[in-house]
């Protein structure tokens, strides 16, 4: 599962990956947690649009649970799910997800190359206010060693095709991203506490902490 992330880039980054045309003020957030707000990226007609939505989905009724992320595999038959799929997908920019191998062992995975990732999502319009969920997949390889989950990241040459009306391409999209593509280390737990958020939470524990991607494996999403 995806349970804490960060969104670390600019406006100037954001509208230049995006094509957004505008933003309100924004700061970095080194972790983001459940029923916090972060700006993601929908569509609206042919326009792109940066705008703010809490993350997870309120309970419908008090026997349901509060859910932050859906499952790849299932998306298309969950009741919960199967609408906003087809109508409402979304994009949530991030620079990595913090995950937890065991208690108290947090580790933070990053695209190999620090670039802007962007996660698959669906957006809910709960009581006057914009939700979202993100995605996810199995974990590839050697990053099931930490988690059996992990976030969706859309391929960015594919981000328009996600946010698209083709429901066709945007299924397309729905693949498993390597483990070659990730750098992964081990964090402090100070990510643990949601008051906490600051670049040293990204900082790894020491220099040999960090994982390296395989050296020879470039290609994004073969």
């Amino acid at each position: 599962m995806c349970g804490r992330f960060t969104s670390t880039a600019t406006p100037e980054e954001l509208m230049r990956l995006f094509g957004v045309s505008m933003l309100k003020n924004m700061r970095p957030r080194w972790n983001v947690a459940p029923s916090q707000s972060v700006t993601i990226i929908t569509r609206e007609g042919l326009q792109n649009e940066a705008v703010t939505a809490k993350w997870g989905l309120p309970p419908a009724t008090s026997k349901a649970s509060f859910l932050i992320n859906a499952r790849m595999e299932t998306v298309t038959e969950k009741p919960t799910f199967r609408d906003a799929f087809r109508l409402s997908r979304c994009i949530v920019p991030s620079s990595g997800w913090f995950e937890w191998s065991a208690p108290k062992t947090p580790w933070h995975v990053q695209l190999r190359d620090g670039d802007v990732m962007g996660f698959a999502g669906l957006t809910f319009q709960r009581g006057g206010d914009l939700h979202f969920v993100i995605m996810t997949s199995a974990a590839n390889e050697k990053l099931s060693e930490i988690h059996h989950r992990q976030p969706l990241v859309i391929a960015a040459d594919a981000w328009n095709q996600w946010l698209g009306s083709d429901l066709e391409l945007a299924a397309r999209q729905c693949k498993i991203a390597p483990s070659h593509l990730f750098n992964w280390y081990r964090v402090a737990a100070d990510v643990g506490n949601v008051g906490n958020d600051n670049p040293e939470l990204v900082t790894p524990l020491s220099a040999d902490a960090l994982l390296p991607a395989k050296p020879d494996q470039a290609d994004l999403f073969d």
